[in-house]
């Protein structure tokens, strides 16, 4: 990396991870005034603790290729079930752990760039779209209307990593061995930035 660039992309990543730190200590309620539906997209796309590993399963999906492409859809619908399950069950307390753990996982994935058997794939996808759905539909309230809240959440989290998986297969296409360096490095720091998360605030996580 030029040394012009350095500080700039230190300088982001120290912000990135204290956002991040922020949104996993602390549980944000459903937006007010937004509508239930964009509540439920909203509450998920405000939080890195979610939009990041999103971000990073839909990269891992594309660099595996065009037959990944249900890992989303197993996804989205992991996220709708993890919700859903949200209204009925008490708070998990290890569930913000288990989300900043995706992160590094998904991040560790990409930046490895291994092969991966699309059974492990949709494993993946539908266990952490469980906790990511519990965490978000967590966030309803007596008001919320399940019904709207939930594929708001859903359908934000299938947004994010079909985005990640188009740019990622488009990208990778060309042939260009530098983006595929880019690609492996962009997970190398996804991955960072759940390991200092879960160094920062990770005792703070066990004990709420």
């Amino acid at each position: 990396m030029p040394a012009r660039l350095s500080k700039p992309a230190a300088s982001a990543g120290v912000a990135v991870c204290l956002l991040l730190a922020a949104g996993s200590a602390y549980a944000h309620s459903a937006a007010p005034g937004a509508g239930d539906f964009y509540a439920g997209a909203l509450h998920a796309l405000t939080a890195l603790e979610h939009v990041l590993p999103f971000l990073a399963l839909g990269i891992l999906a594309g660099q595996q290729g065009r037959k990944a492409e249900p890992v989303l859809l197993v996804f989205c619908l992991a996220l709708a079930a993890g919700a859903t399950v949200a209204l009925w069950t008490p708070p998990l307390p290890y569930i913000g752990l288990l989300n900043i753990v995706s992160a590094i996982l998904f991040g560790g994935l990409v930046a490895a760039a291994w092969s991966l058997p699309m059974a492990f794939c949709y494993g993946i996808a539908a266990v952490f779209g469980l906790s990511h759905g519990f965490a978000n539909g967590a966030g309803m309230i007596e008001q919320t209307k399940p019904y709207l809240y939930i594929p708001g959440v859903a359908l934000a989290g299938l947004a994010v990593t079909a985005y990640g998986l188009i740019v990622t297969d488009y990208l990778l296409r060309r042939k260009a061995y530098w983006i595929h360096i880019a690609v492996r490095v962009a997970g190398s720091w996804i991955a960072a930035m759940g390991i200092l998360v879960l160094a920062s605030s990770g005792s703070a996580i066990l004990k709420a």
